[in-house]
């Protein structure tokens, strides 16, 4: 065993097993025409402020905006807590200051949708559906338009800023052919008599309409078509000449769940491994950065090439961005190390450790 490979297994005899925190405490203002909208106001803003640091912390084409009002109605489902420090009413509005937890950890569903978008650089999507056995008519026509709207719409409550539906200057297009079956009258077998051997059906005053589609996805500049999907959706009830429309969102928000899916396996491609550089004038912390980093969560492997000087080079194997293992180091190493971030690009993190 060589000197260095000594001293790493000296360090990870006494490094410290830090777990890895789950959330963000951040503390926000908020503002509304209640308690109630105040509270839900600085959560919202909560929420813009943990993701906005993380968005931020890479360059992107996104736009803030727009990703901010698609996690609006999601934002109660990645808030902890929310603890109200002060409170006033003034002309009709009332103010709250809060202290807000959220999660933001990468693998939540929050920040696993933005760092999709982000992986990808905001892609410009174009989704073209098409209705199986079209000949032209009026309702064919609605149920492709409905369904496309749908998709569309559910893409961008996953943080896609960029959708549209007409395929030019576009990254990606989604290919949908779609079927939808006319109501259909449910009914249900009765035995008028326990001698009766022979059904009748009696009347239930409710139809079926069935919604299915079969869907991929092709990358523009390669033509290479990155997924497939067959989703489906149904509708019950009263035939008031609606049904299908309900049939056709409940498909297109499966569909836009697989779609995302998809989008998450290519996103995925992007960061196997990210090269990191870290420099210290202590090579002890350098080696115990070295075994903290081989158990930080999201990381699978860590292979050391260069350590001379106090500058380690190392290639880290991770599906994690840079800054977001940047993001989880900062929570792992605990109080006996300082990590500065020096730089980053979209494969490589430089650090200095004090």
């Amino acid at each position: 065993m060589n000197l260095k490979k000594f001293l790493l297994a000296a360090v990870a005899t006494f490094a410290l097993s830090v777990p890895l925190a789950s959330a963000e405490v951040v503390t926000v203002t908020g503002s509304g025409i209640s308690e109630t909208a105040a509270i839900n106001d600085a959560k919202r803003n909560a929420v813009e402020e943990v993701v906005g640091t993380a968005i931020k912390s890479r360059s992107t084409a996104i736009d803030l905006e727009l990703v901010f009002d698609a996690i609006e109605s999601r934002t109660q489902g990645y808030v902890n807590s929310c603890e109200v420090l002060s409170k006033k009413t003034e002309g009709g509005t009332v103010s709250v200051t809060a202290r807000v937890d959220v999660s933001a950890e990468p693998t939540s569903e929050l920040m696993k949708d933005v760092e999709v978008v982000m992986n990808l650089n905001d892609p410009r999507l174009a989704v073209v559906i098409e209705h199986y056995g079209d000949d032209g008519g009026e309702i064919y026509r609605r149920n492709a338009e409905r369904c496309a709207a749908a998709i569309r719409e559910e893409l961008v409550k996953r943080g896609f800023t960029h959708v549209v539906d007409n395929p030019q200057n576009i990254d990606y297009v989604i290919l949908g052919n779609l079927s939808v079956s006319k109501p259909r009258e449910i009914k249900i077998p009765s035995w008028s008599g326990l001698s009766s051997s022979t059904p009748t059906s009696v009347e239930t005053f409710l139809s079926r309409s069935e919604a299915i589609m079969d869907c991929k996805i092709k990358r523009v500049d390669t033509d290479e078509i990155i997924g497939e999907a067959h989703s489906s959706g149904e509708n019950i009830g009263v035939d008031d000449g609606g049904l299908d429309n309900q049939a056709v969102a409940r498909l297109a928000t499966k569909s836009a769940q697989e779609v995302r899916s998809i989008f998450n396996r290519e996103a995925r491609k992007i960061f196997k491994s990210v090269k990191l550089f870290a420099q210290s004038g202590d090579g002890m912390k350098i080696l115990q950065f070295e075994e903290i980093l081989s158990q930080a969560q999201g990381v699978t492997g860590v292979h050391v090439r260069t350590f001379a000087g106090g500058r380690v080079t190392i290639d880290v194997d991770t599906d994690l961005s840079p800054q977001n293992l940047y993001r989880v180091l900062i929570k792992t190493v605990g109080s006996d190390l300082s990590l500065n971030l020096q730089g980053f690009t979209s494969t490589t993190l430089d650090l200095a450790i004090d």
